[in-house]
């Protein structure tokens, strides 16, 4: 609760009436559900500020942008000066720049690392079952994905190969979807370079497996149920290709959408405060946005599960010939 009340607090004061003017609508939910490089402050207030400058000149260090000039610029309702930066892009395309998704993806990587490791060492020196609650949660989700993911979707026998690898994705959506609740962090999973990144993995799975599992040719003669007519194939064929192409499609965007839903909502009810300024209202929209909050605790292990529950169905689809 207290951390729910810090996160209704930063929209507060970041929509206040201050020297730059009020903040729109429309540039609270943009803030807090698109990415931004870091900002060097020239007079940083706060430990925040001082890890943002740290940030900015590890990306100048590493040549992912180059320094500018000082200027004046409104972050959140307050005028700071700070030091522009032109992005330095790798082919003239990619943006390699540390921004503040990224760094969520390496504390999500992190807390796998964190808890996995030493979880691993725990269990191999209890073969026979720990009596650790900790361990005991961690086995009982593990069990989980085995069993409701893994199993369902692959023979016994290859199911136990692919489990490192749905238990790694598993994992990781789920800590960078609780990441996104907390108040002054966010949602890496919420951007559609993320979501699409690791749905091209499953793209790329089907086709590692399936021509592994059915040779190099399978994907003229695997995908298409067998006995159909000879000109039926012709029209089934890229029928079949589409459907294989759009499944990651459908990965990418279901998860994005439902991570980034949830925050614009909170948002909103939160804006209706300041909007209507009544404490009647203030209570109202306070309470749907604890509601929604709540829910949102729901909705990040619902996705977890359902894009890694989904990529198992599809890769899994690519062992056999249809």
């Amino acid at each position: 609760m207290v951390r729910f009340v810090q996160f209704v607090n930063s929209f507060v004061t970041s929509a206040g009436n201050t020297a730059c003017g009020e903040d729109s609508m429309y540039d609270i939910v943009i803030s807090h559900v698109t990415d931004k490089p870091f900002h060097y402050f020239v007079n940083p207030h706060g430990i925040s500020q001082l890890f943002g400058n740290m940030i900015f000149k590890l990306n100048t260090f590493l040549g992912f942008h180059s320094e500018g000039s000082a200027v004046t610029e409104c972050l959140h309702g307050h005028p700071y000066e700070i030091i522009e930066a032109t992005p330095i892009k790798l082919f003239g395309i990619f943006d390699l720049r540390i921004t503040k998704w990224v760094l969520m993806l390496w504390l999500a990587l992190f807390l796998c690392a964190l808890v996995f490791i030493p979880l691993a060492r725990k269990i191999k020196k209890s073969p026979m079952g720990s009596s650790s609650r900790w361990v005991n949660m961690w086995e009982a989700l593990i069990g989980f994905v085995h069993d409701d993911i893994v199993e369902p979707n692959f023979e016994h026998g290859y199911a136990k190969k692919a489990m490192p690898y749905f238990l790694s994705v598993f994992f990781f959506i789920l800590f960078a979807n609780y990441l996104g609740l907390i108040p002054g962090l966010a949602t890496s999973t919420g951007n559609l370079a993320v979501t699409g990144g690791m749905a091209l993995f499953t793209l790329f799975g089907m086709f590692a497996i399936g021509t592994i599992m059915q040779g190099p040719l399978w994907i003229f003669t695997g995908i298409v149920p067998k006995g159909v007519p000879f000109l039926m194939y012709f029209l089934l064929w890229p029928i079949e290709v589409m459907g294989m192409i759009i499944k990651p499609f459908a990965l990418t965007v279901r998860l994005f959408a439902n991570m980034t839903a949830g925050h614009i909502v909170i948002i909103i009810f939160i804006y209706l405060v300041m909007m209507f300024q009544s404490y009647l209202v203030g209570v109202g929209s306070v309470s749907l946005s604890l509601i929604i909050y709540m829910l949102e605790l729901l909705v990040a292990f619902i996705q977890a599960y359902i894009f890694t529950s989904l990529s198992a169905m599809f890769i899994g689809s690519s062992v056999h010939a249809h």
